[in-house]
């Protein structure tokens, strides 16, 4: 399981699967059974459908130490530099456009998802990539606004039961109508909200 330390207008994927396993699983509950795997599996893709236009994502900063060329990290949202590691005193390499980065540059290879750099800074010793990574695509520590919680906890009730053979049609109508309605709540309030 994750373990992570949001701020109390956070709470993690890991704690939402959790508590809807104790809230909405088990005998005499709306889901009767359900295994945590496929809880999971919905958590994800209903962040997946919120983070595009209702979740605001929190963004932090990370450091990845790497030799060239680089895959892009998975979460990556934006580099904010790179420096040569071992060396003090070294200044941020700048990015460029050429296609063969001169001593202290480097460029993006959108193509191949790559950042390349030129070999005499790798010789050097190692590269620190600093970049903003997006809580929301990672793992089960993404960092979920409270305000859209209960949106969360809907669009999964919705997508668990509707793939299931036996839910009825009305209550499906129903779910359906509830999620869109707490969905649209959860973006008005987190319209004006601050998380700064």
């Amino acid at each position: 399981m994750a373990d992570t330390s949001l701020s109390n207008a956070f709470i993690s994927l890991n704690d939402v699967i959790n508590n809807f396993l104790i809230s909405y699983t088990g005998p005499g509950k709306l889901i009767p059974d359900a295994v945590r795997t496929e809880v999971v599996f919905h958590a994800r893709r209903c962040l997946q459908e919120f983070a595009y236009e209702t979740l605001k994502s929190q963004f932090t900063e990370e450091e990845a130490t790497f030799t060239s060329p680089l895959d892009f990290p998975t979460s990556m949202v934006a580099i904010i530099s790179i420096t040569v590691g071992a060396i003090p005193n070294v200044d941020t390499l700048v990015e460029t456009s050429n296609l063969a980065p001169a001593v202290g540059e480097y460029y993006v290879d959108y193509a191949s998802k790559q950042i390349v750099f030129n070999a005499t800074d790798v010789a050097k010793g190692n590269l620190v990539l600093k970049y903003l990574s997006n809580a929301l695509t990672t793992d089960e520590s993404a960092a979920i606004p409270k305000l859209a919680e209960e949106a969360l906890y809907s669009c999964m009730v919705y997508a668990i039961l509707a793939n299931r053979g036996d839910t009825r049609p009305d209550v499906l109508q129903r779910l359906l109508i509830e999620k869109t309605d707490k969905l649209e709540t959860a973006k008005s309030r987190l319209v004006f909200t601050n998380f700064d």
